[in-house]
């Protein structure tokens, strides 16, 4: 019998996913739509506790089995912590989607790359890439030992084509990047995909925060698709990356940004 809000057989039925940043934002969508196709869902925050029980009742409405995990992502251990919850809760791990990254300060982001302190310069680097880079090394024994998983890190189309602000977040997001791709090559023989999503303008909640209605309105015209992307349209990227639909794919960044970086 189907149940509401779930396809009858969902592409990730069995599996189970680890979203790091997964109590708000793009996180969440992705932590909804990888339950919507079957996934069991391990929620990582840091200090949203209370949005991250919120993902996880929505999730178990949806069917699949979910837990909130509290971690600072920046902490090897506690990030080596997390992971192991997330094996020994559901016996497995499947999916590894890293979410988790420093919030948009708009006095850091516009702030002159010289007056940068190197706490504001380190912030980013610390959660982004270093998060990402700790996470990983947690979770890819178990994908080896089972000699399958997809890993999707999360940077940006600005590292990618550069920008004039927020220079300590592009240099964290390019190392994403860049490891999705060491990532790959290391593990590929090992049966375990290794993928980067580089994301333009996304209307979540914290960047909505972040900008002044006027500067959105700017933002939406700089896409070839002239609007800001929804959490969900990447969320349903991330379900394809985790997929057996994406079998074939490994190394890549995929651009999801309305065609910001045509420009």
């Amino acid at each position: 019998m189907r149940r509401a809000g779930r396809v009858a057989v969902g592409r990730l039925d069995g599996r189970v996913a680890l979203v790091t940043g997964g109590s708000g934002g793009i996180g969440r969508a992705a932590v909804l739509e990888l339950a919507r196709e079957g996934a069991d869902v391990g929620v990582q925050y840091n200090r949203g506790k209370e949005a991250a029980d919120s993902a996880v009742s929505a999730v178990r409405k949806l069917g699949p089995r979910a837990v909130a995990l509290q971690a600072d992502v920046a902490d090897a251990r506690a990030a080596e912590r997390v992971v192991a919850e997330v094996v020994r809760t559901f016996g497995r791990l499947d999916v590894v989607a890293c979410f988790a990254g420093y919030p948009i300060r708009t006095e850091e982001w516009y702030k002159d790359y010289a007056a940068l302190t190197p706490d504001e310069v380190r912030a980013p680097i610390d959660i982004d890439l270093l998060g990402s880079i700790f996470v990983t090394q947690a979770a890819l024994p178990a994908m080896v030992r089972a000699r399958r998983g997809s890993i999707i890190l999360v940077g940006s189309t600005p590292a990618l084509t550069g920008d004039t602000v927020g220079i300590p977040y592009l240099v964290a997001k390019g190392g994403v990047l860049a490891l999705a791709r060491a990532l790959a090559q290391v593990y590929g023989p090992h049966g375990v995909r290794i993928n980067a999503l580089a994301l333009g303008s996304i209307a979540s909640e914290a960047t909505k925060r972040a900008t002044k209605p006027a500067d959105r309105k700017a933002l939406a015209q700089e896409p070839a698709l002239r609007r800001w992307g929804t959490p969900e349209e990447v969320a349903r990227v991330v379900v394809f990356l985790a997929s057996d639909d994406a079998s074939y794919i490994t190394g890549q960044t995929i651009v999801v940004d309305g065609g910001y970086a045509l420009r």
